[in-house]
């Protein structure tokens, strides 16, 4: 990438419009349809809420101004997977996108490497994640193994 390398900082609450913008790119690329725009509507109170939470950062990456990927992590407290543990968190990452010119360039990888590094400061040794099917391969190159999770849709 050269001189186009992408700076990675924490967003703010005065970035929640491209913050929503990034969210709805990745609502629409993962469909269907009839579903993204029910999560579309819901998708800028989610982002202010989340800009606001001391238990949520959103990563920012950048090339000469423009956002070109983000990253969302947040540490969970009361996941009922890690709730008999001594240290009942979690990290979780809950949203990655990175725009199609910048895919296949590692950005991906130091996006999650920023959240994994703010949970291991925060104290947590925990970090799970749910993964569209065409990104398996990505997170399992990152370290990432199944676990017994598995998903019915029920209505």
């Amino acid at each position: 990438m050269g001189e186009r390398e992408p700076s990675i900082r924490i967003a703010t609450p005065a970035d929640e419009a491209i913050v929503s913008e990034l969210m709805q790119r990745l609502v629409d690329e993962l469909g269907p349809t009839d579903l993204s725009d029910k999560l579309r509507a819901k998708l800028g109170p989610d982002v202010a809420a989340a800009l606001a939470s001391a238990n949520v950062h959103i990563f920012l990456a950048e090339v000469d101004g423009e956002a070109v990927g983000l990253s969302r992590g947040d540490i969970l407290t009361a996941d009922p997977i890690f709730r008999l543990r001594d240290d009942h968190r979690c990290g979780y990452v809950d949203q990655m996108y990175v725009c199609p010119a910048f895919r296949q360039s590692g950005l991906g990888a130091k996006l999650l490497r920023c959240c994994e590094d703010w949970f291991r400061d925060e104290g947590v040794n925990h970090a799970l994640l749910h993964a569209a099917p065409r990104a398996v391969r990505f997170y399992a190159r990152e370290g990432y193994l199944p676990n017994r999770e598995m998903f019915k849709r029920l209505f």
